[in-house]
């Protein structure tokens, strides 16, 4: 399999902006495949804390509430080996950043977690017949964590909500019942 080579020499900025590209294009996939649309925000909403907009239609369950769903979210990328604890994945933020989260959390909004391998060589490799992308994302609801106070925060993302589109149907079913995600610290 031929590897995609491009990144060697990348500075730190430059990597960051290929993660953050790549977790796009892994949320785009997925929704996608999920028969809904994905859509970036432009800066300002960027700017409120909103990165993308996830939309669908359709009936996703028996006797559905809601037809029409649309999640906010905010993706978040790293590289770093993160700790888990208990089936969660640690991810810290920014209180400040953290406390703006919450308070979407009236909405249907969601954190991602995309994660890719630390060596940036093994990021994507692609022949004419595939194309890999490493390694996953994660998402979470916060509606119901508590606000913080200190200069950090430790967010956690379940094991178990890996965000694939068998977890979307799921977190669609939910909300077109006209239930709630809660954040499940």
């Amino acid at each position: 399999m031929k590897k995609n080579k491009g990144t060697t020499g990348s500075n730190k900025a430059e990597l960051d902006k290929i993660q953050s590209n790549l977790g796009f294009s892994y949320l785009h996939a997925v929704v996608s495949r999920a028969g809904g649309s994905c859509n970036r925000t432009d800066q300002t909403a960027d700017n409120m804390g909103i990165d993308v907009y996830l939309t669908f239609e359709g009936n996703f369950s028996p006797k559905p509430v809601l037809r029409t769903i649309t999640i906010s979210g905010q993706l978040k990328t790293t590289r770093q080996v993160l700790s888990t604890s208990n089936g969660r994945i640690c991810y810290s933020l920014d209180a400040k950043q953290y406390n703006k989260y919450i308070q979407r959390s009236n909405v249907d909004f969601l954190l991602f977690l995309f994660v890719v391998p630390e060596n940036v060589e093994t990021w994507l490799e692609f022949t004419p017949q595939e194309l890999i992308l490493r390694k996953c994302c994660y998402w979470t609801s916060l509606k119901g964590a508590l606000p913080s106070v200190g200069s950090d925060v430790t967010v956690y993302f379940p094991e178990k909500n890996l965000f694939n589109v068998e977890q979307l149907r799921k977190i669609l079913a939910k909300l077109s019942k006209g239930e709630e995600l809660k954040y499940d610290s």
